[in-house]
């Protein structure tokens, strides 16, 4: 998969595709209107469940992680215990022979694999967050909401800026009228 010069992910598998191309093609050149809601609602739905899969495989993965090291610390004192009641028989790997030395390795060991994924998947959702509310910022910063030009209306009027807005506007509108009327109407019927 790769990310062409517009921007756009190429190369995903049919398999795994969420809406089809060339239906989509057809129903854009139709209902575009209704196409850019439809794909806007699709990215939200598949970015939250991307998160909803971080969150759940990083809770997984904790929840196993720590019955995983309650399991070896139990197994590592039930052979400490076992070596010392077989001590005078020379321990548990001479009784059992070749079989009995088995490495367990320690992945959930605090640099352990375990503990190194689940960090990851832990930065990798709060990143997510993090993009998620500079998103928030960067969309109320982009609206129209805060306006430089009617700002200054804001901060004077306050909450009643949009009745001051509707009678100035009244006002401008019906100067223009009667400047129409004065300018161009009364001469030409001065004309007739």
């Amino acid at each position: 998969i790769y990310i062409d010069v517009i921007g756009v992910p190429r190369g995903v598998p049919d398999e795994f595709k969420a809406r089809n191309q060339i239906a989509a093609g057809f129903e854009s050149f139709l209902t575009w209107w209704a196409t850019i809601n439809k794909n806007v609602d699709w990215i939200n739905y598949i970015y939250y469940n991307q998160q909803r899969f971080i969150n759940y495989t990083r809770d997984a993965l904790k929840g196993i992680a720590e019955q995983l090291e309650a399991t070896s610390r139990m197994t590592l004192e039930n052979r400490m215990v076992l070596d010392m009641m077989l001590a005078e028989k020379r321990g548990v790997c001479v009784m059992l022979g070749g079989q009995c030395c088995t490495f367990i390795p320690n992945n959930t060991a605090p640099d352990g694999t375990i503990p190194r994924a689940l960090q990851r998947l832990t930065t990798l959702a709060d990143e997510a967050l993090q993009k998620l509310m500079t998103l928030a910022d960067e969309l109320v910063e982009n609206s129209g909401v805060n306006m430089s030009l009617t700002g200054w209306l804001d901060s004077w009027f306050g909450k009643w800026k949009g009745v001051v807005v509707s009678i100035v506007t009244s006002f401008t509108v019906a100067a223009g009228v009667l400047v129409a009327i004065g300018c161009c109407i009364i001469p030409c019927v001065r004309g007739l």
